[in-house]
């Protein structure tokens, strides 16, 4: 299976990718630049996976998107599976919020994953199907200070998801998505995990391979009746996650 899985140069990206080159999938790692952590991240998956490749570019960027799905036609002649991961944050009050920080949010966040699903989808359509999973969060669910355009982009994810899921059926495509918190990466802080950890019910933070082997499951044949649906890998959180929690 070829996967595309956008924002892999590191966190949960970067251990979605690993985790399904070493299930033998091939992979197409994405970072939005050349870097180092994108070059370290590709070295990870091509040591499991010698046919997967890396592509860098901004997909806030429709023609970049398009340029991107391109390449991977006349590497691959298409993808079987696309996950929806990449992803920024930009955090500021409401009031006080420039109008460019929540589109910047929005563009790469969910107008991205909306692009990125038409160009997958239609390649998936000329193979006979293929699987999207879409990368949201408890902030999609729960409101948190100074995240309103987050978690207005990863709520309009879940519904992009259904309707993806709805639509593409006829094609054999199946969407899903996973809400994701409380895991162990860079955006995980040392001053917020104690804080976490005392609102997540199994306390602990989780780990990105946690969330990868969601994803795997997502894309194996043991999910073939699955579409439409969400799978929280949060530990709990969403369970008592909200407004009076102003630590998190």
């Amino acid at each position: 299976m070829q996967v595309f899985v956008t924002g892999s140069a590191r966190g949960i990206g970067e251990a979605i990718a690993a985790y399904l080159a070493k299930e033998g999938h091939t992979i197409i790692v994405h970072g939005s630049r050349e870097s180092d952590h994108l070059a370290e991240a590709f070295e990870k998956v091509k040591s499991a996976s010698p046919k997967s490749i890396c592509l860098a570019g901004d997909i806030s960027d429709p023609d970049v998107v398009a340029s991107l799905f391109s390449q991977i036609q006349e590497e691959f002649g298409g993808i079987d599976a696309l996950v929806n991961n990449a992803a920024v944050q930009n955090p500021g009050p409401l009031l006080e919020m420039p109008l460019e920080d929540w589109d910047r949010i929005m563009s790469t966040n969910l107008r991205a994953c909306f692009v990125c699903g038409q160009h997958a989808g239609r390649m998936m359509k000329d193979r006979g199907g293929g699987r999207i999973v879409n990368i949201s969060s408890v902030h999609g669910f729960a409101a948190r200070r100074s995240f309103c355009h987050y978690s207005v982009a990863k709520a309009g994810l879940v519904m992009l998801t259904k309707c993806m899921a709805l639509e593409l059926a006829d094609f054999n495509i199946q969407a899903n998505y996973l809400t994701v918190g409380g895991i162990d990466t860079a955006l995980t802080l040392p001053d917020r995990q104690a804080a976490l950890e005392s609102a997540i019910p199994l306390g602990r933070v989780g780990q990105p391979n946690e969330v990868a082997a969601c994803v795997s499951f997502l894309l194996s044949s043991s999910a073939n009746y699955v579409t439409g649906s969400g799978m929280n890998v949060d530990g709990g959180l969403n369970l008592g996650f909200g407004a009076s929690r102003r630590d998190l």
